[in-house]
């Protein structure tokens, strides 16, 4: 997915306010939501299977919303090294 595309999609989803969402490196697609200062976040790893096996589009859907509601419910701390919990969304 190009990042125009991406960008509109986190548009859509309606994050809460103070909440920024990321993409940052890794296989597949990885999303990552945090809170203003990085003080708290999450990352959901979208695998290139998943995103065959489902399309692309609802897939990234999905990891936006799941995102989304951890955002609503409240994001874990970071690690002690300063990495984010990541949650893998994998194809059956």
């Amino acid at each position: 997915m190009d990042e125009a595309t991406l960008r509109h999609q986190v548009e859509l989803a309606n994050f809460p306010a103070g909440v920024q969402v990321t993409q940052v490196p890794g296989p597949g697609l990885v999303l990552r939501v945090t809170t203003q200062g990085d003080t708290q976040g999450l990352e959901v790893q979208l695998t290139d299977e998943a995103a065959r096996l489902y399309g692309e589009g609802p897939a990234v859907a999905v990891t936006l919303e799941r995102l989304k509601q951890a955002a609503e419910t409240g994001l874990p701390a970071p690690h002690a090294d300063g990495s984010f919990e990541r949650l893998v969304f994998v194809g059956d």
